[in-house]
């Protein structure tokens, strides 16, 4: 762009000095032309700089009169060549100075096509300083992909260009990198790519399925409409985002060049960070899977890409359906995961682990829930991790309180919210404690078995409510001198004083393993 001062600048070599408008000389001159005769002509177009001798002009207020015209269709500035009138009107000079239109007094002896060459030596110039400037950001933008800087040194580049808004979201519409003036915030950029998700995501999906830029037209609050370009980002066939350029004010003829440029190595640099994300990010599955497995004493939090002290819990999601888990995946992932680079989410044994850097919100969770109510979710507790041993013990946790979902029909268990069946699903497993519930139980069971009678389950009953007699025949729809009966009958059975503290904690042990017992079968 060739701006008034510039050309006056060079002008004044020549003695073709500005005498009138000195206050806008930052218009841009985009041609020039002359003009003798008096009509007002279609020919003459915005951003011209007109050279005349006004020689046809019959008086000075048809000349006043003109240049109102030529102002009025946005002509940058005049020539006055004095080769007809040898001195400016006085008046003209005075209108170019309350009017901020530059006016130039070009000599009588200068000839117009010297002026032409002046402006054409002055362009090719600018185009050539252009053109290295468009060399050398075209190098540094391939700097910046070869050394892996981040994607806001990109755009950097693109925005300060263009001097516009300039912003690259991720295919869930994430802000990913962006860049802006100095009197924008952050929140306003936010703000302003939800207008356009808001108004066009038709038009910005579209983009990405049909791997065509397109524009769109953005209504932003009591603000004019605000043009924009969005274009999308691909490599290898891999969709990686989309790029949006704010359109609005004037751009050069190499802007289009820098943007192409621009999504060239973002495209790059995006790719080569994706590339390196699910290698480390697949390299931290392979040794979480080991630690899992039992495998944690060789393993350090070192070797893993993810800061592991970072991790505040794990949770396990079950599927009714395991088909649709990979849907389910994406979901949690969108909904649950804040910071991808430090937690990891993926399916393991036919169900989705998480290992994330943040805690689960009983509320959030429950509302996803709600919506999704064919999966179950067990969660670990809240921890701190010094050692893999820990990771091993967060995992186990999440698979106990998905398990105790699973028997008492429950879709989200903490493992910090239960009680005493914590205890009583790892007791069983021990060799010593294998029989526990039945050496205890086994009485009861056996009467049940023989009579048709429910003689554990009142006494289950009777000790869930805290030797409440109302509340127990309440559940097990009886008089409660029924449940007197049996609870006589069950004393001389055991033989076993339920009110003592001691037998009272092994009675609910019991119980826990032997209702772990009924139904783990099923789900294991």
């Amino acid at each position: 762009m060739i701006t008034v001062k510039e050309f006056a600048d060079v002008l004044e070599g020549d003695n073709i000095l500005l005498v009138g408008g000195n206050q806008n000389i930052n218009k841009e001159i985009a041609y020039l032309t002359s003009m003798e005769l008096t009509e007002k002509t279609s020919r003459m177009k915005e951003k011209g700089f007109v050279m005349t001798t006004f020689h046809a002009f019959k008086d000075v207020n048809q000349i006043i009169s003109h240049l109102e015209w030529m102002q009025e269709i946005g002509i940058s500035a005049i020539g006055f060549h004095t080769a007809a009138l040898k001195i400016i009107p006085r008046e003209v000079v005075d209108y170019s100075n309350t009017h901020s239109f530059p006016l130039f007094e070009i000599p009588q002896e200068v000839p117009y096509y010297s002026i032409h060459e002046k402006y054409n030596q002055l362009v090719n110039k600018k185009e050539n300083e252009q053109a290295s400037k468009i060399h050398r950001l075209n190098e540094k933008l391939m700097e910046i992909v070869l050394l892996e800087k981040d994607l806001n040194s990109i755009v950097k580049v693109i925005g300060e260009y263009i001097n516009n808004v300039v912003c690259v979201l991720d295919p869930y519409f994430d802000l990913m990198a962006y860049w802006k003036t100095k009197e924008q915030t952050r929140d306003e950029i936010k703000h302003l790519i939800n207008l356009i998700i808001n108004q066009h995501k038709e038009n910005v999906l579209k983009v990405r399925f049909t791997n065509r830029e397109t524009n769109i037209s953005v209504k932003v609050d009591s603000s004019p409409d605000q043009n924009f370009k969005v274009a999308p980002l691909f490599s290898k066939m891999n969709f990686l985002g989309y790029l949006i350029i704010c359109q609005n004010g004037t751009a050069d003829k190499f802007s289009d060049e820098v943007i192409k440029n621009g999504i060239r190595a973002l495209s790059l640099a995006a790719y080569n960070k994706n590339t390196l994300l699910h290698y480390q990010k697949s390299k931290d599955i392979e040794m979480l899977e080991g630690i899992f497995q039992g495998e944690s004493d060789d393993k350090n939090l070192s070797d893993f890409y993810m800061d592991l002290k970072k991790v505040r819990c794990i949770f396990q999601v079950q599927s009714s359906s395991p088909e649709t888990l990979q849907s389910k995946l994406q979901m949690l992932s969108e909904s649950l995961i804040e910071n991808e680079t430090n937690s990891r989410l993926w399916i393991y044994n036919r169900k989705i682990v998480g290992v994330i850097d943040s805690i689960l919100d009983r509320e959030r969770v429950a509302a996803i829930l709600t919506d999704y109510p064919g999966i179950r979710i067990g969660v670990s507790a809240i921890e701190e991790v010094n050692h893999c041993s820990k990771i091993k013990a967060m995992y186990d946790q999440s698979s106990i309180g998905l398990l105790h979902g699973q028997i008492h029909d429950a879709q989200l268990v903490f493992w910090n919210e239960m009680g005493i069946e914590k205890i009583a699903y790892n007791l069983q497993s021990h060799h010593l404690f294998q029989n526990f519930d039945e050496e205890l139980l086994g009485p009861l069971i056996a009467y049940d078995q023989e009579k048709n009678a429910s003689l554990t389950e009142t006494l289950y009953t009777y000790l869930k409510h805290f030797f409440n007699l109302q509340k127990s025949s309440s559940e097990l729809f009886v008089h409660p001198n029924t449940v007197k009966y049996r609870l006589q009958k069950i004393t001389e059975l055991m033989q076993v004083d339920i009110q003592n503290p001691s037998h009272y904690s092994m009675l609910m042990m019991a119980f826990s393993i032997y209702r772990f017992k009924q139904k783990a079968d099923r789900f294991q």
